[in-house]
């Protein structure tokens, strides 16, 4: 029973922290609250909350300050990259399992932006990149399609979207990136019409037509590599 206590204990300090940079109180580089001040805020003891900031500080996600205090990690994004690469490299994750993560994912970024809208300037920014779409191949293919996805991300103005993304596009890349180079002209189109179709749904706020359209895209993806 005791260890029950303690687990549910230290799980409530990390939910508490991460709703601090859900809600924008802690961003990247923000300093902690003291472990006593999320003790006495929770109700929990030191030893929990001490506990919760080792886990997070073992991910990545927050750095300690000798003499200072914990503070939001500014390379989380890279702590989370090498985690998935080990994760690969010891089997216990696989490529099609990162693809599926990235499409429900993306769908979530899709998500936000029909609530929210996209942005004036990064509409313009969208619509220049399809425009370029069409008119390279080769790894100018390549740019041109990692800066829509990374346009999407941008567009949500949220960091702990940006921060996980990144990571995981950076994994996703050293695999897209090398059937891209050689899509052959059918591919191509069916790639870009998908793009169109993700951006028009999102404008037109038509989720199901959202959903469909970037499961489309992934599952093409997903042939490409043949996963």
């Amino acid at each position: 029973m005791e260890k029950q206590h303690v687990t549910s204990e230290y799980e409530k300090a990390i939910q508490y922290i991460y709703s601090l940079m859900q809600d924008g109180t802690l961003q990247n580089g923000s300093k902690l609250p003291t472990e006593r001040t999320i003790a006495e805020t929770l109700g929990i003891g030191r030893n929990s909350t001490r506990e919760a900031l080792s886990i997070l500080h073992g991910m990545g996600m927050i750095e300690r300050v000798q003499g200072s205090g914990n503070y939001i990690s500014k390379n989380a994004g890279e702590s989370i990259r090498q985690m998935l690469m080990m994760m690969l490299a010891l089997g216990s994750i696989t490529k099609s399992e990162v693809c599926e993560f990235r499409c429900t994912m993306e769908k979530s970024v899709c998500s936000m932006l029909i609530e929210k809208g996209i942005p004036f300037e990064c509409q313009v920014l969208l619509e220049d990149n399809l425009a370029r779409m069409e008119q390279v191949d080769g790894s100018e293919l390549v740019s041109v399609d990692k800066e829509f996805h990374e346009l999407l991300i941008r567009a949500t103005e949220n960091e702990l979207f940006s921060m996980i993304m990144e990571a995981v596009m950076i994994v996703y890349r050293e695999w897209i990136d090398l059937v891209l180079r050689r899509v052959n002209t059918k591919e191509k189109a069916n790639l870009l019409n998908y793009h169109k179709q993700i951006y028009n749904s999102v404008l037109e706020r038509d989720e199901a037509a959202m959903k469909a359209a970037v499961d489309g895209h992934y599952h093409l993806i997903s042939q490409m590599l043949a996963l």
